[in-house]
């Protein structure tokens, strides 16, 4: 501003030099006119500066924000997306904690129960392996446990016939594996055809209170494992046993009621079985 002061004074003087040829005294007269007339003009110069500096200033502010909206649209619909989606912020951390919880959880549990399937399935297959290499033969109360228990444990699960009552019926029939009525595989003394056909042998029955020798037909299997099924289907499907899987969770009370159905004609059927199984702790392999 100064600079242009000095050249406003310096160029009036010359152009006085030229109106006034040279006269000293004209030239101070026109100074001052024209000194007055700058002096008077300068408000209206300011204010036409000032207004100039704004209006540029203001076109400057609006192509710096358009150029900032131009070159960050990406930023802003992200904001904007995020303010739509995630309105409560810590919800939405509880919610996708507790999902990958559960996520975490539920494959643990698969997991876990893949693993015990698997576990009981190898120890099943186990069993009845063991069951299918015996030979028949009389074993030791402990020995008969050992080979029948795991069997009649899962053959229970799926019938519901207690365990204890599997083991010691099978025990009383055979003599602890001593008879299996010749190579018919039947554990259980059951009469009739079975599905390897029926094999006639002698046997003692208590008739008119009185044991006597008969001869009977008895069902024939083709393995241990189809005898123990046997078993557990016509205990579960003949209506004359309901009374005995009614009190499937009392084997006791289960073995009274095989007597008074007739399965056996033995008046002591019932109090040998019960016998064996209290002797030989029978009742820890029912479910």
């Amino acid at each position: 501003m100064k600079s242009c002061k000095q050249l406003t004074f310096a160029l009036m003087l010359c152009a006085a030099f030229l109106m006034t040829g040279c006269d000293a005294q004209q030239i101070l007269g026109v100074i001052e006119n024209i000194a007055k007339g700058v002096q008077q003009a300068m408000p209206a110069i300011r204010d036409a500066v000032n207004t100039f500096q704004n209006v540029v200033g203001n076109d400057n502010n609006n192509a710096s924000d358009t150029q900032t909206v131009a070159n960050n649209p990406t930023e802003e619909n992200a904001q904007n997306q995020a303010n739509v989606n995630v309105t409560n912020p810590d919800q939405e951390d509880i919610a996708g904690t507790a999902n990958t919880n559960t996520t975490t959880n539920t494959t643990n549990t698969n997991t876990t129960n893949t693993t015990q399937t698997n576990t009981n399935t190898a120890t099943t297959g186990q069993t009845e392996a063991a069951l299918a290499n015996y030979n028949g033969g009389k074993l030791s109360p402990s020995e008969f446990a050992k080979l029948f228990g795991p069997v009649a444990r899962e053959a229970s699960k799926k019938s519901g016939v207690p365990a204890s009552i599997i083991m010691a019926q099978a025990a009383l029939e055979t003599g602890w594996g001593s008879s299996a009525i010749g190579n018919a595989k039947n554990l259980f003394g059951i009469k009739g055809t079975g599905p390897a056909g029926s094999i006639t042998m002698p046997t003692k029955e208590y008739i008119n209170g009185r044991m006597v020798t008969v001869q009977a037909s008895f069902r024939k299997y083709n393995s241990w494992q189809e005898s123990i099924e046997d078993h557990s289907r016509l205990l579960t499907s003949a209506s004359r046993y309901a009374k005995c899987m009614a009190n499937r969770n009392n084997p006791d009370q289960f073995a009274r009621e095989l007597l008074k159905a007739g399965y056996a004609t033995d008046p002591q059927y019932a109090n040998k079985l019960i016998s064996i199984m209290k002797s030989n702790n029978f009742y820890q392999y029912n479910n």
